[in-house]
């Protein structure tokens, strides 16, 4: 097998020090690389992407964290390119949507392995996602969450960046138009996912990256008691118990906010609402892993 590799060497804890040691893993299987580069963020890991494709890479091997996918895959989506995935990131959403783990030695037996299926995407403003959009506090979480201190505690990077947010966050009023028919409601935040995870927990008990739906999730409770009784239940996946939950999923999702709201894809700003979410089906080529079929059913 042949493919160029990128790493993010700025994703999580783990991408720097991984960055060197990649080639001579993957070689040692079989891997052998036409190209490879470390890049320190998402938009020099774009630029390498893109360069990739000008040279017809067949197979790009992306190193990162859910970032550096979104930002691969908006480069990837709707061509017969393939992406390959190391998840060196802090939450691995779409590694774990894609049936991997944080295992990079599992990572890399899927690679070898070469098990290609075509997943769906999210779109927004243009831009393909991997995973999930947020819209409120949770985007005012993701912008907090430096890169210096992700790699410094991971996941708990999340917790302390929000502590400031939470503090501060005030509700807005949200207009959701789904087949033509409006839902008014009060909230704190907004998640929109075209695949399974959000952090380490499924999104919705049903949420797959093959099911031509974006899953959509919010609560209507505005406290800073009931915020914080929202994320310690996404925490243990069972936010759907939630009594003040409202949870669907959809083709196509328009979302407008008073007042406008920051949306985040994967952790990158992108724009404010009002925004129109779409999902687009079998979109992109990926390798997945072992527990794929166990994630998409």
């Amino acid at each position: 097998m042949r493919a160029t590799l990128i790493v993010n060497a700025g994703s999580g804890r783990s991408g720097r020090r991984k960055a060197d040691e990649l080639p001579a893993m993957l070689a040692a299987r079989g891997i052998h690389l036409d190209g490879f580069w470390a890049v320190e963020d998402e938009g020099e890991l774009r630029k390498r992407v893109q360069r990739a494709v000008k040279l017809d890479a067949d197979t790009v091997i992306v190193g990162g964290g859910d970032g550096s996918m979104t930002t691969a895959v908006d480069v990837l989506a709707k061509r017969s390119k393939v992406l390959g995935v190391l998840p060196l990131g802090t939450g691995n959403s779409f590694a774990r949507t894609i049936g991997l783990d944080d295992d990079l030695a599992g990572a890399i037996d899927a690679l070898v392995a070469r098990r290609i299926e075509c997943v769906d995407l999210g779109i927004v403003a243009g831009t393909y996602f991997a995973n999930f959009a947020t819209i409120g506090l949770s985007a005012e979480i993701a912008e907090e969450a430096s890169r210096p201190l992700k790699r410094a505690i991971g996941a708990a990077s999340y917790v302390i960046a929000g502590l400031l947010p939470f503090m501060r966050a005030k509700p807005f009023r949200a207009t959701i138009v789904v087949d033509g028919e409006k839902n008014r409601m009060k909230t704190q935040q907004i998640v929109i996912a075209s695949g399974r995870y959000f952090g380490h927990q499924p999104i919705a008990p049903d949420a797959t990256a093959v099911d031509h739906r974006l899953a959509f999730f919010t609560t209507t409770g505005v406290s800073h008691a009931e915020v914080a009784r929202m994320y310690l239940a996404m925490g243990l996946g069972v936010q759907d118990s939630l009594p003040d939950a409202i949870a669907f999923s959809a083709r196509e999702i328009r979302v407008k906010t008073k007042p406008r709201q920051k949306i985040s894809v994967d952790g990158n700003r992108l724009g404010k609402t009002p925004a129109t979410f779409r999902v687009v089906p079998r979109a992109l080529n990926v390798i997945v892993g072992p527990r794929f079929d166990a994630v998409s059913r």
